[in-house]
């Protein structure tokens, strides 16, 4: 990629940026040596990578990246079979079980629809070093020291040493005490001096006191003598020290060669932990532009949807460029400072960062092409050292991009044709556009010039676009206006500061009649787009009017029409309860009088027929209702394979053949096949869903029971991530039943505190919190009972 693009579009600050994010810094390589890739397919399997981190972070617990350290200086001395220091050896360690816990973590990660497999794949594919990690941390302690226990002779050279070391201030401290040595000794106090213990003596008694100098103070005072009685001693405990060295070498060695025996597979889990690193870092990154993986377009078509520069630390005025469909040169024109010079370096810059795999500050949906080279003249390049002006310096660069330019090209000129005579400098500009289209490369063009607005208007596959100016602030906007050339405000801003009217017309004389044409053209656009975009949002306002009327009106008749239904359904079971009501009572009197004899068998037979013809009659209306009930009904939207509900038998079953001209289905309900009436059928979920969803929410809630912890630690953290990581420690929380939790936000600035205690006052299922006890870590926890 050009390096002088690389440069004027600032892409090592946004390097800068990012650095920031990374946990170790063993991946300072990968951010230092990151560039903008060519090959479409690399550059979407970096996009989703960062897509899937950014979905892990923001719904999962923070992954365990922090202990990696950059060994790579320790595994090259290994390599030439150096022996490491205890402290070289821990960091192997440390770096070890980071992957070791990295591992575990991405395994417990449920992820049912493959939502990570890229992570994943990467983290499963981290070496597993146990029998190294327990020998090192068998023989090591926390600050590398070899421990008594890394081998019985260890043990007892250190236990004789110590013996030694006793014995010999034992003896010491019995000369200092003593009064036959108490004039000579300067201070009563043991020393060591060439590893060998001493005591302080006064010079004047040096001679009178028998042993071995070893040292004297700097004001030559005082010696350090080693009295004879102890020489002996010192001398055993020196070859008991030199005998301590040999072994812990000798283990330090031993642990070296193991590493050595998996220095492959530990270089490639290292390499691994700092591409996981990397991607990560993007993430955060992407989360704190609020930023979103772009479509990518080998074709180089760009659409970017309220794109804004990363490097803008104000509030930015987000725009929309497009490029490549229709048109592939697009002018810009518009004020000084009105924005013009930004929107280019948004459209480069962005393009940059999609290409080096990290996502673009704009809404989703966005589309950057992909490019093979980017090139831009950017700026004031006026040069000192060679002595060039403003405009030999713009048309040296632009040399170097008319030379080098191909079809798979993005071009970014500011100010085309600036620094010279204002006819020649367009005829040119115009000339480079032309050059520029016919080789097919992307071009974004910013100008002052009215003949390039024309010359936009006069070719195909060439489109103008402005940046607003206020006429009423005297202000630009920033906003983007594709499809409609910037107009000259002079006038209106010279008459809106006070000057004469009569010297605002006879300037108006002098000015070209085409370009008055011209800019009045363009103030009657803006006009009519400004009328159309008040009145599209008017339309917009009374179409989600009618929207929330359509809405509560169909929520109103779904209403009536269940109503309806409910109502239908208590008249047919109550003509059923009246039918057999009847049919008892009727029972009741024909056994009644049979008994009492007092009507004939026929007598009986013409009661019984007509207590047949009125149930008739009821049954006949309690059919009638469930048909009305039937009409009623919406007819479900049901395809072969649905599974359904039969309401007139309450049978479950499913669609085998479907009829929609008939509005009729044959459904399998057990043994049976039944015609039914598709308004007679309800689509339900099937049983297997039914259980495969119990059984998967249960699995949720036992893994999360395992997995959760009543405390959760928020140092270090910024505040949204805080609140994004307790959002979801909550939710766990509640999954789970846990009763009471502690929240560690430390005390520092109080921001975190007040974090977690806004969320915990918003959470549903929060009891109540309060600060910790001071046993329980006082203002820097959070105690929340659910």
């Amino acid at each position: 990629m050009d390096k002088h693009a690389l440069d004027v579009l600032e892409f090592d600050k946004i390097k800068e940026q990012l650095k920031e994010h990374i946990t170790s810094k063993l991946t300072e390589t990968f951010v230092k040596n990151m560039k903008p890739a060519t090959d479409l397919d690399y550059i979407i399997a970096r996009q989703e990578e960062v897509t899937q981190a950014k979905k892990i972070l923001t719904r999962e617990d923070e992954p365990p990246l922090a202990g990696i350290r950059d060994i790579r200086s320790y595994l090259k001395k290994v390599d030439k079979e150096m022996v490491l220091a205890g402290e070289e050896l821990l960091s192997i360690l440390n770096t070890l079980i980071t992957a070791h816990r990295l591992n575990n973590y991405f395994l417990s990660l449920e992820d049912e629809d493959d939502e990570y497999y890229r992570i994943t794949k990467l983290a499963t594919s981290l070496g597993r070093f146990k029998k190294l990690e327990r020998s090192i941390k068998s023989a090591l302690d926390n600050q590398g020291n070899v421990k008594d226990s890394a081998s019985s002779k260890l043990r007892e050279i250190r236990t004789e040493m110590r013996k030694s070391s006793d014995q010999i201030k034992d003896k010491l401290n019995s000369m200092i005490n003593s009064n036959r040595y108490q004039k000579y000794i300067q201070e009563q106090v043991v020393t060591i001096r060439d590893e060998r213990y001493v005591i302080p003596i006064k010079r004047e008694y040096q001679q009178k006191f028998p042993g071995i100098v070893h040292d004297q103070s700097a004001s030559g005072q005082t010696v350090f003598i080693e009295p004879m009685p102890i020489v002996k001693l010192n001398n055993k405990l020196r070859q008991l020290m030199s005998q301590e060295e040999q072994e812990v070498y000798r283990i330090l060695q031993e642990l070296s060669f193991k590493v050595k025996a998996k220095l492959k597979e530990i270089k490639d889990t290292v390499q691994i932990l700092s591409i996981l690193d990397f991607i990560f870092a993007k993430a955060r990154y992407s989360l704190e532009l609020d930023a979103a993986e772009p479509l990518l377009s080998q074709e180089g078509n760009v659409d970017l949807i309220k794109a804004r520069h990363p490097l803008l630390t104000e509030d930015v005025v987000p725009i929309d460029v497009h490029l490549g469909d229709d048109f592939n040169t697009l002018v810009i024109t518009g004020p000084n400072t009105g924005g013009k010079t930004v929107t280019l370096k948004t459209v480069g810059l962005l393009t940059l960062m999609a290409q080096s795999g990290l996502h673009i500050p704009a809404l989703s949906g966005s589309k950057i092409g992909v490019f093979e080279q980017i090139y831009a003249d950017i700026g004031d390049e006026q040069s000192i050292e060679q002595n060039l002006s403003t405009f030999s310096s713009h048309m040296k660069q632009i040399t170097k991009i008319i030379d080098q330019v191909e079809d798979d090209s993005l071009v970014l000129l500011d100010e085309l044709g600036a620094g010279t005579d204002p006819v020649e400098g367009a005829a040119l500009a115009m000339s480079l556009l032309d050059y520029l289209h016919q080789k097919s490369a992307k071009t974004v063009a910013t100008t002052h010039y009215s003949e390039l607005k024309t010359y936009a208007y006069n070719n195909q596959g060439v489109e103008n676009a402005s940046v607003e100016f206020d006429v009423e602030t005297l202000q630009p906007t920033y906003n983007l206006q594709m499809g409609l050339p910037g107009r000259s405000n002079a006038f209106e801003v010279a008459s809106r500061l006070g000057l004469k009217d009569e010297v605002i017309e006879k300037a108006s004389q002098f000015l070209n009649q085409e370009d008055a044409r011209l800019d009045q053209v363009i103030k009657e656009i803006e006009s009519d787009k400004r009328e159309y975009h008040d009145k599209k949002e008017e339309a917009e306002e009374k179409r989600q009017q009618v929207e929330r009327l359509k809405d509560e009106y169909e929520t109103k008749l779904k209403n009536l029409e269940e109503r309806k239904e409910k109502e239908l359904k208590e008249a047919y079971r109550e003509a059923n309860k009246v039918i057999k009501r009847a049919q008892q009572q009727a029972k009741g009197i024909i056994e009644e009088l049979k008994e009492k004899q007092q009507l004939s068998d026929r007598e009986i037979e013409a009661t019984k027929s007509k207590l047949r013809e009125g149930r008739k009659e009821v049954k006949q209306k309690a059919n009638e209702l469930a048909e009305e009930a039937k009409q009623a009904r919406q007819i479900p939207e049901l395809k072969v394979g649905d599974q359904v509900k039969v309401r007139n038998l309450n049978k479950e079953g499913e669609v085998i053949e479907l009829y929609a001209e008939k509005e009729e289905a044959v459904v399998q309900a057990g043994i049976m096949k039944l015609n039914v009436d598709l308004r007679e059928l309800e689509k339900i979920k099937s049983s297997k869903q039914k259980n495969e969803k119990k059984t998967n929410a249960n699995s949720i809630k036992a893994t999360k029971s395992r997995n959760i912890s009543p405390k959760l630690d928020l140092r270090g953290l910024r505040a949204l991530e805080a609140k994004n990581k307790l959002d979801k420690y909550l939710d766990d929380a509640m999954l789970t039943n846990l009763n009471q939790a502690e929240i560690i936000h430390g005390k520092g600035t109080g921001t975190l505190r007040e974090v977690v205690h806004e969320t915990l006052g918003q959470y549903p299922g929060v009891r109540e919190y309060r600060l910790g006890r001071p046993k329980e870590g006082g203002t820097g926890v959070t105690i929340v009972n659910f």
